[in-house]
């Protein structure tokens, strides 16, 4: 065949392959496996990896669960950075939050039930919790934790944290 129809052949122990692609096809189709590789590479070089933070003990399946992951920079547990707070469903009153893309370092998450689905943390006239709330590495709950008590590291490509939600009323 010509360049623009090049026959290329696999051998292979099973057997023999023969495929007809244009050359610059095959090129390109080539470039885009090693380019992905490579891209892979770059992330856990990197140090780039996910967290799953699953939320355990919800009193209910209604409403929906909101995860916001800190910074040691951030105003914990208050404020953190924009984009850094994700919304997921419940199922068998639990709900798994994943971030992805965080960078290798230490980070804390305050997780709570918004049952009413209002995306709001709802407290009495009081300011004690309407809706279950917690944080990773599952500190006490009578005094407002600091960012050392919740602080978990992310050195590796997967990392699971536990939640463990606590209701008041």
């Amino acid at each position: 065949m010509n360049l623009r129809g090049e026959v290329t052949t696999y051998r292979h122990r099973l057997g023999e392959i023969r495929i007809t692609l244009p050359k610059r096809r095959l090129i390109m189709l080539l470039g885009a496996v090693v380019a992905v590789a490579i891209c892979s590479e770059i992330n856990a070089s990197l140090g780039v990896g996910v967290i799953d933070a699953h939320i355990i003990r919800l009193r209910s399946n209604h409403g929906q669960v909101i995860c916001t992951l800190f910074t040691p920079s951030d105003q914990f547990p208050e404020r953190s950075h924009k984009g850094m707070t994700v919304k997921v469903p419940i199922q068998k009153d639990q709900a798994t939050c994943r971030f992805k893309g965080v960078r290798y370092g230490d980070y804390a998450i305050v997780a709570f039930h918004d049952e009413n689905h209002d995306g709001e943390f709802n407290q009495n006239w009081l300011g004690m919790p309407k809706e279950g709330f917690g944080f990773s590495q599952n500190p006490g709950t009578l005094k407002k934790p600091v960012f050392g008590d919740a602080k978990f590291t992310v050195a590796q490509a997967v990392v699971e944290v536990t939640i463990k939600l606590n209701y008041w009323f």
